[in-house]
């Protein structure tokens, strides 16, 4: 149990630590001067999110289509 917690909590880490370095997440603070309150903002950009899981998603869709041919021609090679 203690495994798959730790799993999960890796994935959680490495989704967030994508995820704002491809700009899917923002924080923000800012602090009121005259109480003394700091106060922390976090944006989600969904539709970023959309964007680039449709890029990697054309992207793996191609790259399947490459290896196919690829070896379609080693195959077509090899009889010969």
């Amino acid at each position: 149990m203690k495994k798959l917690l730790f799993l999960v909590l890796i994935l959680v880490v490495v989704t967030a630590g994508v995820g704002y370095y491809l700009g899917w997440f923002r924080f923000s603070t800012s602090k009121d001067t005259g109480t003394g309150e700091r106060n922390v903002e976090m944006n989600i950009d969904t539709n970023k999110m959309k964007t680039d899981a449709q890029k990697a998603k054309e992207k793996l869709s191609t790259a399947g289509e490459k290896a196919k041919e690829s070896e379609k021609a080693k195959d077509s090679t090899e009889e010969k």
